[in-house]
């Protein structure tokens, strides 16, 4: 080494962190010498199967040769300056220099004098393979002083030379590498756009190279600095990252990606010649997808890039699919919304308010209201069984069901007999009117027919609904319900007070054909309030798990309101501040009805 920057006189000790840092300078040169031959052997060697000839089986030898002894002096060096924590002291240093010079002198010997044979060869024609043999020779001449430097106790940092033929562009290099005797391939699909960080020049030569070679679009850094401002302007499928880099590290890059939630899903594999357990250990947990140790397999690397890419591909398509999912999602949930009334009912001398929130894009909690022919009106609260998209479409089905047999069902006979032969639970009829008290019990038919069609279409399915129903007459405030299932409902007085509370007269609609559902009739009067939720209300839950609970409704139902409308979003905002920085348990859904004359 004919130049040097600066020599480090001061150690005495040798520390295990110094020691892995010499194994990866040491490890640097040998990558290159096994990396480039590795190369042209695939080369001449696919040039004789295509060309059927033998003229370059002297080369093929060589080159074998300086695999072969590479692969010995990585052994050697692995094998003297093992991973333990142990310090050396200067003369115990030397003294294994000493003997790693004197097995891997006569190696390197072999190394140069194999490059010297091929360049000699009269079957070569030496400027084809000019530029890798130089890169081999240089490279084990390096070798050899660094480990003469080392015995000496000289750790020194060589300056570049600008007439090196490593200091060639990656491009140049690439684009006039022995091109006569390498076959011209044929453009492979490019399967993905990698990023090679690293601060020598000839490992991102040799990256670039080989990554080419195998049909991906390949990009440059020269430390982590350089490649975290690349990652920020343009895409990469895959990233392979050294660790020891000036200014920043491998270790910044890695964190510092992961920690950004648009890039860190971009697959990154370490390259490194530290392949001490801590550090593979510390990579993979700040989310490597891989490490492989310098020098690396070729084939190793080209399996572990082919499967992380796979994974990359396969994360892309499932992204591209959820985006499509939720832009389906989003119109079922703009089609569901259109089942639920675009406003409350209008009811001269009553007030209605309505809030409706769903966990997910489609929900399984509905709300309706709407005015039959006869100008009562329909009030009806339910949640279907389970969340998202199978809820919501029962919801749609319960809903419609609902809405069309209130309207067409009608009892035989005459009015009196029915009447008699179908009585309110407990009261008996309190409606004074017969023709009122039989619209609401014909239109409540609808909850048993739509419970049969359920059970018998789908039962096999499980999907049923809790329900209330009720039929309204606005004139004089008398309700006729049936509540299946369903969360009570409360009736409270202008002061909150409760006079009434609706619990279920029948079962889940939907469960079993032929299921019986009571019904009940009250009088609404003038102030009160019938206030309904479903269980996403109660069961509404903050990041600890903590419930909003009965209690809390009710402490909050038990007060006066102005209106129905600020009644509502007063429980509204209280139970979404409740839920918090949580995710919504439940649909959330709420129906508030008022007698105001």
């Amino acid at each position: 080494m004919s130049k040097i920057s600066k020599h480090i006189k001061e150690i005495t000790e040798l520390n295990p962190s110094i020691i892995a840092s010499l194994r990866h300078d040491l490890r640097t040169p040998i990558n290159a010498i096994l990396g480039y031959s590795e190369m042209l052997l695939e080369d001449l060697s696919e040039l004789e199967e295509e060309q059927e000839i033998t003229l370059n089986q002297p080369i093929i030898k060589q080159l074998s040769i300086i695999q072969r002894n590479g692969k010995e002096i990585l052994s050697i060096i692995n094998q003297l300056l093992k991973q333990e924590n142990q310090s050396f002291t200067k003369e115990d240093f030397s003294q294994k220099m000493s003997l790693l010079r004197a097995n891997t002198d006569p190696l390197i010997a072999i190394i140069e004098n194999s490059c010297e044979l091929i360049k000699a060869d009269e079957n070569n024609n030496k400027e084809d393979l000019a530029k890798d043999l130089e890169r081999i020779y240089k490279s084990s001449i390096r070798l050899k002083n660094f480990l003469i430097d080392l015995e000496k106790f000289e750790f020194i940092i060589p300056v570049e030379n600008p007439d090196d033929i490593s200091n060639i562009p990656v491009q140049e290099f690439v684009d006039t590498r022995h091109p006569k005797i390498v076959k011209i391939a044929k453009k492979q699909p490019i399967t993905g756009h990698i990023l090679a960080v690293d601060d020598n020049e000839n490992n991102r030569e040799l990256l670039y190279s080989q990554l080419t070679r195998e049909g991906y679009a390949v990009s440059t850094a020269i430390n982590g600095k350089q490649a975290l401002e690349m990652i920020a302007q343009k895409e990469y499928d895959l990233i392979l990252l050294d660790l020891l880099m000036p200014e920043i590290d491998g270790y910044q890059v890695l964190e510092t990606l992961k920690q950004d939630p648009q890039k860190k899903y971009i697959p990154v594999i370490m390259i490194s010649a530290l392949d001490e357990m801590d550090n593979v250990i510390r990579c993979i947990e700040i989310g490597a997808e891989d490490y492989l140790p310098k020098p690396f397999n070729k084939v190793l690397l080209r399996a572990r890039i082919k499967a992380s890419l796979e994974k990359k591909n396969l994360r892309d398509r499932e992204i591209q699919y959820l985006e499509k999912l939720n832009k389906e999602l989003e119109k079922g949930r703009e089609v569901q919304l259109n089942f639920l009334p675009s406003q409350p009912l209008k009811i001269t001398n009553w007030e209605i308010a309505t809030f409706f929130k769903p966990a997910r894009q489609v929900a399984g909690d509905f709300y309706d209201t709407f005015t039959l022919p006869n100008g009562n009106s329909v009030l009806v609260l339910a949640d279907v069984c389970d969340k998202g998209v199978g809820a919501a479409l029962f919801m749609g089905l319960f809903r419609s069901l609902i809405r069309i047999f209130t309207h067409q069902h009608r009892l035989e006979g005459e009015a009196r007999n029915i009447l008699a032969t179908h009585q309110p639970l407990e009261t008996s009829w309190i409606g004074e009117d017969d023709d009122i008290n039989l619209i609401h019990l014909n239109a409540l038919q609808a909850v048993s027919i739509t419970n049969n069609y359920i059970a018998n279409n789908h039962g096999d399915l499980g999907m049923f609904a809790t329900m209330f129903v009720g039929i309204l007459n606005p004139e004089n405030g008398l309700i006729t319900y049936i509540n299946g299932g369903h969360e009570s409902l409360y009736v409270k007085d202008s002061q909150g007070k409760t006079k009434l509370l609706l619990k279920s007269t029948g079962p889940a609609v939907g469960m079993m054909p032929g299921m019986k559902f009571n019904f009940k009739q009250f009088y609404l009067e003038v102030g009160d309030t019938l206030f309904g939720n479903t269980d996403g209300v109660t069961d509404a839950r903050t990041i600890d798990k903590e419930f909003f609970r009965t209690k809390r409704l009710e402490d909050l139902l038990d007060k006066p309101y102005e209106s129905v409308e600020i009644l509502v979003n007063t429980i509204k905002d209280t139970v979404i501040k409740h839920i918090g920085e949580a995710d919504q348990f439940d649909d959330l859904t709420m129906l508030a009805v008022r007698r105001l004359a």
